[in-house]
């Protein structure tokens, strides 16, 4: 699972990240900087394409549909990649501590 999410970490951060900061956030927000700032805007961006209330909440509703679709599922599905293995990998520490 982590590496699934890393690979597709790498891929959107050199494809489509800079495209989306400029759309979403007008370049406001650098997250292409370097991997560690890439994977927090990508999750930062996943939460905002997957969810109506965080994109009403960080006011991008209207910036959030000028994003092509799969470009948005790209993100989507490296937010549920790492959710998966997060829950995997504590579920296992829990069972292991039973």
């Amino acid at each position: 699972m982590a590496l699934a999410s890393l690979l597709l970490m790498f891929f959107i951060k050199n494809k489509w990240l800079s495209m989306v900061e400029d759309v979403v956030d007008n370049n406001y927000y650098s997250f292409s900087l370097n991997i560690f700032s890439a994977s927090l805007g990508i999750s930062r961006y996943g939460l905002i394409f997957q969810f109506h209330w965080q994109a009403k909440r960080c006011d991008r509703l209207k910036q959030r549909d000028k994003v092509p679709k799969e470009v948005q599922k790209l993100f989507i599905t490296n937010n549920i990649i790492q959710l998966i293995g997060f829950t995997a990998f504590f579920s296992g520490i829990a069972i292991i501590h039973i």
